[in-house]
């Protein structure tokens, strides 16, 4: 199914949409059955009334099937995918369905119909195998009769009736049908005459499981023609859900991304669709506010790779794709004119140059402010300096329309003028100064040196040559070669510079960090000091207090004991018995106090903090 490439905004979202519902569904394990097959055209054929053979009404089932399966599932993910199962109420399953389950109750899965597809289909099958095997039963007991006239022992086929290999000299003594001859003539292939009867019968009950076989199939291609619209409806919405899981596959296979809706470009990581995703390198395009971009620099550096890049993530986006690249910013193009290769004629006496020029005025004629223009190498081909100046008048007419223009060139003039007009950029293709060699990265701001002289003499060419070369070149040409190139050195030293003082900064960074996670964890060191400190003071005052207050209920005992005793025995004892009791019990008492006063002097000792302790 073609899909033309959408132009105005709104389908362009709609169909961006689109695909990132089909990517959450794939992240969800949502696919399309497979089996499906385009059947507008047996539909069609149903639809006038026509029958449709065995394996086109399989077909067609199938397809109802695989559609009412696919509504289901819309339906049931009508949360992750709203658009997509809005698509799928198009779809009328039961009815699909119904059709699909005629044709499966009818169909044997091996390429013919079931014998129950029909009474009468189920009768004539049974009714040929019947004849079958009374003609084969025939044919074994004519071969047993006329055994010894046959050539062969086997039995065989002519013309789809049985015969016998019958000798060509016993001819005469097997009465039948002469069906065919050997290539020696020894043998004669005859069906014996009591067989014809029997072979009759089963062609007639061959015909009858014909007839039978196309009256179902009318039947089934008449349920298909009532419902045709329906499948065709069906099928439809199929195709564009299948198209829409296949660009949502496309789009996570190349790492995609979402494009934010723009008037401007900006490109970054974006890369090539259509390179080896290993080697293909990325490229930046910030070219916000500018009409147009002049990309120069070395031959197969990269320049008309960026225009490709460029034209294709921009068709792709219009297409429903996610583009390949690490973020997007596009407006909708109404129209992309390329004017990119050789397109040189002998059969139209065209030049290259006058192909080039016949391409530039047909753009010129269609451009509009919406519009995208890529030119490779514009106005190559002529004398440089009407070249260099037709190309600058082209390219500012074109930005004069309103389009968005990228060039390639190696003209010094368009280099100078786009540096001097607003709406447009410079940008070089990466070049390896030390290895002569590009690195297909893309610089905006810049213009880019051709390098060719630098290239031949490390490719090898004569010194003498590069010596004239440079001659030839001229002091004014040189020099702007040279300002180019050191421009291009100051550029590499400057992000050398910029990424050492990066390395410097980000190494600033860490120890900065290591010295804020040593505080911090000498900071919990000094908390845990301080509560463990607190925890072992709540300790110790209430060991203390728990003391202090049993050793006062037992002094509290123990004097009561001793009031209690002295006045006993001083109704009992003698003064000098009484005497020494007392002595004993005070000397009692006194271990008791003094115990009491070590628990107090302890429990003030835990309120006091050590100098450790803080």
């Amino acid at each position: 199914m073609g899909l033309a490439v959408a132009d105005a905004v709104a389908d362009v979202a709609e169909r961006q949409a689109e695909t990132v519902e089909a990517i959450e569904l794939r992240r969800l394990g949502v696919g399309i059955s497979a089996g499906a097959a385009d059947v507008d055209d047996h539909v069609a054929n149903a639809v006038r009334g026509g029958t449709l053979e065995l394996e086109s009404v399989v077909q067609v089932a199938i397809c109802a099937s695989v559609c009412a399966e696919l509504a289901q599932t819309l339906a049931s993910h009508s949360d992750a995918a709203p658009r997509l199962a809005d698509l799928g109420r198009g779809i009328t399953h039961p009815r699909l369905q119904a059709v699909a389950d005629l044709v499966d109750a009818a169909h044997d899965g091996h390429g013919g119909l079931r014998d129950s597809a029909s009474a009468e289909l189920g009768r004539a099958r049974r009714q040929l195998a019947e004849a079958r095997s009374a003609a084969s039963q025939a044919l074994r007991d004519a071969a047993q009769r006329f055994k010894s006239h046959l050539q062969e022992g086997f039995l065989t086929e002519r013309g789809g009736r049985p015969v016998l290999a019958v000798k060509a000299s016993a001819k005469s003594a097997v009465k039948g049908i002469v069906h065919d001859r050997s290539a020696t003539g020894n043998t004669i292939f005859i069906e014996p005459l009591e067989v014809v009867d029997a072979s009759n019968r089963v062609r007639e009950m061959e015909a009858v499981e014909r007839m039978e076989i196309e009256r179902v199939l009318a039947r089934l291609s008449a349920a298909i023609a009532e419902d045709g619209g329906a499948i065709t409806t069906a099928a439809g919405i199929l195709a564009h859900v299948d198209l829409v899981f296949a660009m949502a596959d496309l789009s996570t296979r190349w790492r995609g991304c979402t494009v934010t809706p723009s008037e401007d470009v900006e490109l970054v990581g974006a890369r090539h669709p259509l390179l080896d995703p290993g080697s293909v390198v990325p490229i930046d395009l910030p070219l916000s506010g500018r009409r147009g971009l002049v990309v120069s620099g070395p031959n197969a550096g990269g320049k008309t790779v960026a225009l490709k890049t460029l034209g294709l993530l921009a068709l792709c986006h219009q297409l429903g794709l996610q583009p390949p690249a690490d973020a997007a910013r596009l407006p909708v193009f109404d129209m992309v004119f390329a004017d990119i290769g050789d397109e040189q004629s002998i059969e139209q006496s065209l030049s290259t140059f006058s192909g080039h020029m016949r391409k530039l005025i047909a753009i010129l004629d269609a451009v509009g402010p919406r519009s995208l223009v890529l030119l490779d190498e514009i106005a190559a081909g002529t004398d440089p300096a009407a070249g260099a100046a037709l190309a600058r008048a082209i390219v500012q007419a074109l930005i004069d329309r309103g389009a968005l223009v990228l060039v390639t060139t190696h003209f010094d003039e368009l280099k100078g003028w786009a540096s001097l007009d607003s709406r447009v950029a410079n940008a070089a293709v990466g070049f390896d100064a030390e290895r002569l060699a590009p690195t297909f990265t893309i610089r905006v701001g810049e213009p880019g040196a051709s390098h060719a002289i630098e290239v031949a003499q490390r490719l090898g060419l004569d010194p003498q040559i590069v010596a004239t070369a440079h001659e030839v070149l001229g002091g004014a040409r040189e020099g702007v070669e040279a300002l180019l190139q050191d421009a291009a050195a100051a550029r590499v030293n400057a992000e050398q510079a910029r990424d050492e003082a990066i390395a410097e900064r980000d190494e600033v960074a860490r120890v900065l960090g290591d010295i804020e996670r040593r505080e911090e964890e000498l900071a919990r060191q000094v908390e845990r000091r301080r509560a463990d400190a607190a925890a072992a003071r709540a300790r110790a005052r209430e060991e203390a207090t728990t003391e202090l207050g049993d050793l006062q209920r037992e002094l509290a005992t123990l004097r009561q004991q001793i009031s209690a005793a002295r006045k006993e025995e001083r109704r009992r004892a003698s003064a000098t018995q009484a005497s020494q009791h007392e002595a004993e019990r005070d000397r009692h008492l006194g271990q008791a106090a003094a115990a009491a006063a070590r628990a107090v002097s302890r429990l003030g000792a835990a309120h006091e903090l050590t100098p450790n302790e803080e």
